[in-house]
């Protein structure tokens, strides 16, 4: 026997769990077979287990307790789910099935049935009739009803309360039905939603069963149907489902964009034999989706900006958190000037540079990172990279165990397939001798006061990106600094700046530039930067750009 669960309301609305094992537990913890990440929902919930083809839910003594069509369960004994029962925890709401499926589509709320019964289309309507069709029929009333609807419609901007708000002033209409709908079509997988659902009698047992090939007829060829049981007619057939429902009589109107596309339907029905509904009816329904469509088209127009509003107010936020982590100013260290820049590809970026002022030893570190990737997920692990620094190389007392202990703690940190390529220079400027390592970064580059170029700590000498393996060494190369030489770190976002014709700035034109440069690294900074900003001709930035000179001025 089948069994599953269409998930109503809540954490993963819209998907259908398959009851497929013996067990399945339902609570917060990741271990469990059916995770709802909501805080009130505890770590192991409640579980639902399978006796002899039986499906019975137990509460495992939750904190908020679990309840089945709104009774609540009792944790000390097994509760038998019968099909329809609805399984409520916290804010998650699921619909109990069990037995052979229906044909049909899915939707978030229940069983749909296929059609294959018998009934008739007494009359179609095409998707954007004019309103002057619903008011053909004793206007005036028809008029003050379509003006109140659309009154109220266009006080809505949230997609939440519009729905409910339309389907009771459509019950108030149209007195003979008995349930009604607003189905939306997901356009990627051509699933059917209910948004809405309204129906004359509370514990009404069809409230969560529509027809879907009606549903998908109305869509398809943007047209309304009236519809009623008529044996004879086989022009159209809705489903046994619909026989089982009873249903004498229904009106379904399409809802469409304003490009024509139709996206939805409102489906009316009624269940009594003198509860029919008419050709005025349909018309008004008409009426009443196209007004109601282009409220929709609003509302999800003011959501979107909403949270398009909400991200860039977050990005903004994580923005100015993450330049907190770079130096809000340039060392000061006499006889020598430095010049940093830093520009992520996007709104954040996997990027950094550190200085890290050694005071006991009379040292600085200076330190460029690469995190591999873009965007949040790189910002995140750069700001635990670059905190880390300060750390290890405060606790370490040589440059290559301080990179090897921050190799440590970032292999630790379970990475998984991200890595960091770093390079950190130790100046020590009572000596004006520079200590170098290299972790899988490109070469620090040095600058001769002649203008000669030495790219420092690479080939053989550099190490692997930090986070690739915990037990990497790492080793040190010192150069000394004579007046007018200087040092550049960068990250490959400059080597790897792209023109419109997808030429790359490369690391021998970076070269070329420094080699043709002025002996100040501050002018040596700007001159590389405008030189890639010359290369790429305006072409979108396409990877974070860091940035760090400094020199020895006498």
């Amino acid at each position: 026997m089948s069994a599953y669960l269409d998930v109503r309301k809540g954490d993963r609305q819209g998907q259908r769990i398959q009851l497929d094992g013996e067990k399945l537990v339902i609570g917060r913890s990741p271990e469990c077979g059916l995770v709802i990440q909501a805080s009130a929902v505890s770590r192991e919930h409640a579980q639902i287990i399978r006796i002899n083809n039986q499906f019975f839910v137990k509460d495992l003594k939750s904190r908020n307790k679990t309840y089945v069509n709104d009774q609540e369960v009792n944790p000390e004994i097994l509760h038998r789910l019968r099909d329809g029962d609805r399984l409520k925890i916290c804010d998650f709401l699921a619909t109990f099935y069990e037995g052979p499926e229906e044909g049909g589509s899915s939707d978030a709320h229940g069983r749909n049935g296929e059609d294959d019964g018998t009934s008739t289309v007494m009359s179609t309507v095409e998707a954007g009739a004019s309103s002057h069709l619903a008011l053909e029929s004793a206007p005036a009333e028809r008029l003050r009803i379509l003006l109140d609807i659309t009154n109220t419609l266009c006080k809505t901007l949230e997609l939440e309360p519009l729905l409910p708000k339309l389907m009771d002033q459509l019950f108030q209409i149209f007195k003979q039905a008995d349930r009604g709908f607003v189905v939306i079509r997901d356009e990627a997988t051509k699933k059917l939603i209910p948004k809405a659902i309204r129906t004359r009698r509370e514990k009404d047992e069809t409230t969560t069963r529509f027809s879907t090939t009606i549903v998908n007829r109305c869509i398809d060829r943007a047209e309304a149907i009236l519809s009623e049981e008529n044996p004879k007619d086989e022009q159209f057939t809705p489903s046994q489902s619909m026989a089982d429902l009873k249903i004498r009589s229904f009106m379904c109107a399409p809802l469409g964009m304003t490009d024509g596309k139709v996206f939805g339907v409102i489906q009316l029905d009624s269940q009594g034999w003198g509860k029919r509904f008419t050709k005025e009816d349909l018309n008004l329904l008409v009426a009443v989706s196209n007004q109601s469509a282009l409220a929709l088209e609003n509302a999800r127009a003011h959501e979107q900006l909403l949270q398009r509003e909400r991200r860039d107010r977050e990005l903004a936020f994580a923005k100015s958190v993450q330049k907190g982590f770079l130096p809000a100013s340039l060392p000061n260290v006499p006889g020598y000037e430095f010049f940093a820049y830093y520009k992520a590809a996007q709104d954040v970026g996997g990027d950094f540079y550190t200085f890290v002022p050694l005071t006991s030893q009379q040292r600085l570190v200076i330190a460029v990172g690469d995190v591999a990737g873009k965007g949040v997920p790189a910002a995140l692990l750069m700001a635990r990279a670059s905190a880390d620094v300060r750390f290890c190389v405060l606790s370490e007392p040589t440059s290559a165990k301080s990179v090897a202990m921050l190799n440590m703690s970032l292999s630790q940190a379970g990475l998984l397939d991200r890595f960091v390529t770093y390079a950190q220079a130790t100046l020590e400027p009572a000596s004006h001798k520079l200590t170098v390592v290299n972790a899988g970064h490109l070469p620090p580059i040095i600058r001769r006061a002649n203008g000669q170029i030495e790219e420092v700590a690479d080939g053989d000498l550099a190490g692997l990106p930090l986070g690739v393996m915990d037990d990497s060494e790492y080793q040190s190369v010192d150069v000394t600094l004579q007046p007018g030489d200087s040092m550049v770190l960068c990250t490959d976002g400059i080597y790897d700046a792209m023109n419109a014709k997808g030429e790359m700035f490369s690391r021998e034109r970076v070269i070329a530039q420094l080699k043709k440069s002025s002996s100040s690294a501050t002018q040596q900074g700007k001159e590389l930067l405008a030189a890639v900003e010359a290369h790429v001709a305006g072409h979108p930035q396409n990877d974070d750009i860091t940035l760090v000179c400094f020199g020895r001025t006498s």
